[in-house]
């Protein structure tokens, strides 16, 4: 699959959400809130690893694959 323009999360409805492919670059409303899409858990909460809270982390890689697996309900 091929990633997307980056685009505003806050306009796509969950439905839709869930065909999104996990590590497509989004942003919330204002495009400097961008982050990583990571999936869509079966609850409906949408779970994005968000660009300031990743740049505060010490271990980035392990931060992000939490964050994916606790999407995937893992």
């Amino acid at each position: 699959m091929k990633y997307q323009s980056i685009f505003d999360i806050w306009a796509v409805p969950v439905d839709l959400l869930k065909h999104v492919q996990a590590g497509q670059m989004v942003y919330a409303g204002d495009k400097a809130n961008k982050g990583r899409f990571l999936g869509v858990r079966k609850s409906g909460t949408v779970v994005v690893a968000w660009q300031g809270n990743i740049k505060a982390q010490s271990d980035k890689l392990g931060y992000i694959k939490s964050l994916r697996n606790y999407a995937k309900g893992v």
